[in-house]
């Protein structure tokens, strides 16, 4: 009877080390969205567009760096990118030292653009603006 007592007590032993073992590799194996955290410079455009993506379920990584950056390394991430503007792509440009990236609202039927963005007209500033057909065209898109 003592040694049925102990292989049972070993065998839950040995259930519950599993069972954990198994719990904290599922935790730790969970893909997190990549949205989880911001680690942009706040009140930035980047670190806005970083949000704005999150709140419609089209996460980006933290680690593309400056805007001007962004098209090569969402390139290189895999994401699909391209010169024609679509809601909720992300509106990239290398112009300025930084560059600049604003999130694409609305594309209105004659082929012009409502961008939301930060910092563009007011440093840390929220800000909209409407981009004509052949302003938009010079731009490229990450989607």
């Amino acid at each position: 009877m003592r040694m049925k007592k102990l292989l049972c007590r070993i065998a839950i032993t040995f259930t519950l080390l599993f069972t954990t073992s198994f719990s904290v590799q599922m935790i730790n194996n969970t893909n997190v969205s990549q949205a989880a955290k911001n680690y942009y410079a706040k009140y930035n455009c980047t670190w806005y567009v970083f949000n704005k993506r999150a709140q419609v379920h089209k996460p980006i990584p933290n680690g593309w760096g400056n805007a001007k950056y962004w098209y090569t390394n969402a390139k290189r991430s895999g994401y699909r990118v391209g010169t024609k503007p679509v809601p909720r792509a992300i509106l990239q440009s290398t112009a300025g030292y930084y560059g600049h990236v604003a999130f694409v609202e609305t594309v209105y039927r004659n082929g012009s653009i409502k961008i939301s963005e930060y910092n563009y007209s007011r440093a840390h500033a929220y800000g909209t603006r409407t981009l004509s057909k052949s302003t938009a065209k010079k731009y490229r898109y990450i989607y």
